[in-house]
Parts: C-alpha cells; structure tokens; sequence
C-alpha cells in the first residue's frame, strides 16, 4: 500500500466519532461541535430496517426495509464572516447560519428546522409490551435566533427565542375513535449550556479522551385549545411547559487503538405535555435516559469495529390511572466503518433493546422493531481539512 493510499484511509477515519456523526437531532443540539473540515459536502446515502419479534400489523410492529441517508454541507464561512451548515436528511431539514468567531465576542445564531415525516405513538407499557392508543402523524417547523458566548473556556452558553409551527394528520394506523391534536403555534425561550473538555488523537482526529456535555433547557406556551386523545382520557396541552433534556459525549482512551464512548442522552418534560411525551422519535414518556457503552477499536488503519451494549430507563403514565410507570430496557449492538479513501467509506450497525416502542424506519409508515440495523456509503467531496 502506497504511503499516499495510507494516509488517506487513516485520515478518513476521523468521520466515524460520535462528535463529527451528523443527524439532524445532532445540528439542532451541539452547540460546537469540533470538526475535522473547514469545508465538506458529505452525502449518506443506504438501508434503514427493522425487525419485529412478534410482528404486531395493528402496532407497527412490522420488518421493514426502507433508504435511509442525508446531505450534509458545511462551510467556516469565516471570511464571510459566518459558519454555515445546511442539511437535508430523513429525519429533518436544516439551516444554520452563525456570525462571530472570536470567543471573546456574542456570537448571534440563525436556525431553520422542520420535519416532513414524524410520528407519534400514545400508549403505556402492558408489562414489557408497549400497548399504543393513538396513533397519527405530522409535520413541524421552527424558527430559533440564540445570542450566545464563551463564559469561560470550554464552557459556553447560549439563550434565545423560538416559534414554532405544528400540524398533524391521522393515518391508517389511527383508531377511529381516538382525536388527534388540533394544528397549533408555539413559541418560547430556550437556553444552551455546552462544557467541553474533548482531546482528539492526532494522527486519526477521533476523540480519545475528555466529554463534551450539552444541557438543554426551554420555556414553550402554545395556542392549542381544543382536547385531543382517547374517548376515556381526552385532554387539552397545557398553555405553558417546562422542558429539560440533556446529552453527554464522554469518552476514555484505553490504548492507542481502543477507547471507551459513552454517549448517554435523556429528557425531563410535564406529564401533560402529551405531543412531546409521545413522540416517536425518542423514548415514550415524560422522564427518560438512554445511554450506550462503546469499545472503539481500531483494526488497522481503514477499519474500525465498535461494539456495544445499550440500557434504557422510561416514566411513563400508566395504561389506567394516572400514575406513572417505570420501565428498564437492555440491548447491544455493533458498528463498522470501512474507509476506502479520505472521500469513501462503508457504514454498517445493528442495534437491539428489549424495547419494542422505538423510532420508525420508514416515511410512509410507522414501522419499527426491536431489531434495527442500516448498511450504507458516505462520500465527501471538495472536503478541506483543517
């Protein structure tokens, strides 16, 4: 193998850190995330699937095989005076644009989001088994502008407004007895405190040791006024709503080709805040927390295997009453890049948890299981290092 050759297969796998993976949750949370371009133009392109054991029609317990994928650009812009980042993926569209980069200086940021395809699935745990009683679908659009600064280094900290548009639609799935929420606006404040302590392998750019831990907090009133949900259990949301969710990226080098991640997230929100609680796209519930185990190993300089084992916590209210019930999940899983080149590389996982109740595969449906697994390329093009 040429040294050419070499050199980039190893510098193509600084893309394969839980810091520099992009998602759409991603873009809307890490403040500033540390990444190893300037300039990138990245497209993901595959198979997202899932398989459900029982399959389960009624409940979207289904197997299921949809494309999956995402179009990432990102730019410093620093000499047009800002960073921008545009994305387009599955899961959400995004825009954010951000002025200022001298830390001792407000930075004003720029966010544009919405989500074509989510769904949302009430319901409560019938022992292990997710039992749902409406289910529908929707669409929603924000606005954010957030002033923010570095306090002290490494820590930083961001406060803004927000309004949000959000609408929603029955689907085959929705018991015809169960009323969905009305369309509604919401707005807001949202606060972002982001400490970082992340050290970064030279040779590779993956993160080998330190956290970086992003707290989320926000203030929502809303103009809903009509009662939605089952014909026993059919309320209005709460004009206001407290939120809090938090995500913590800590990783521990354990030798030069093998080091501990532990991405951990989780979400504290009013027991009455049902659109949020039941969206499917995360955990159902008011109080959740999610966490991973990761073991990063290095085989070589153009594969990296990543095992890993996945616990689950959930509160959510009970099937009858209006206690809440609380839940523990266990799985694991398996993720594997192959770099071909600094532009090409193959991605693959499987994922499991005990958990029945987890995001949909697929646009069209809300499909899931507690099997899930993906298997796709990721091309850069016109990337410039930093």
């Amino acid at each position: 193998m040429s040294l050419r050759v070499r050199r980039a297969l190893v510098a193509g796998s600084v893309v394969t850190g839980l810091l520099t993976a992009q998602t759409f949750e991603d873009m809307g949370t890490l403040r500033n995330p540390k990444l190893p371009w300037s300039n990138v133009l990245q497209v993901k392109a595959g198979v997202l699937g899932s398989l459900a054991s029982p399959e389960d029609e009624t409940a979207g317990l289904v197997d299921e095989v949809a494309w999956d994928g995402h179009v990432w650009f990102h730019t410093d812009g620093a000499e047009q005076g800002g960073d921008l980042d545009v994305y387009a993926g599955r899961d959400g569209l995004y825009f954010g644009l951000q002025n200022g980069n001298d830390p001792n200086a407000t930075a004003t940021r720029l966010e544009l989001k919405g989500r074509l395809w989510p769904f949302y699935r009430e319901g409560a745990y019938r022992g292990d088994t997710f039992v749902p009683i409406g289910q529908y679908e929707g669409s929603d659009y924000e606005a954010y502008l957030g002033f923010g600064r570095e306090v002290q280094q490494g820590l930083f900290f961001e406060l803004g407004p927000f309004f949000r548009r959000q609408t929603f639609d029955r689907n085959e799935r929705t018991d015809p007895s169960f009323t969905i929420p009305s369309d509604f606006n919401a707005y807001g404040a949202r606060m972002f405190l982001e400490h970082s302590t992340v050290q970064y392998e030279r040779r590779s750019g993956l993160p080998t040791d330190g956290f970086v831990l992003t707290v989320v907090g926000e203030r929502e009133w809303n103009d809903s006024d009509q009662p939605f949900g089952s014909a026993s259990n059919e309320t209005e949301l709460p004009g206001a709503v407290w939120r809090a969710r938090g995500r913590l990226e800590w990783y521990v080098q354990q030798s030069d080709s093998i080091c501990w991640e532990i991405p951990t997230t989780a979400s504290i929100s009013d027991e009455t805040d049902r659109v949020w609680n039941y969206d499917a796209s995360r955990p159902q519930g008011n109080l959740w927390a999610d966490v991973q185990v990761r073991l990063r190993m290095e085989l070589g300089s153009s594969i990296q295997l990543t095992p890993f084992a996945h616990g689950q916590y959930v509160e959510i209210r009970e099937e009858n009453g209006p206690g809440t019930d609380e839940k523990t999940f266990f799985g694991g899983g398996v993720e594997a890049w192959l770099h071909f080149s600094d532009a090409v590389s193959f991605n693959a996982w499987y994922s499991y948890l005990d958990n029945e109740s987890r995001p949909s595969v697929s646009i069209d449906e809300d499909a899931h299981g507690q099997h899930m697994f993906f298997a796709g390329m990721v091309f850069r093009f016109g990337s410039k290092r930093r």
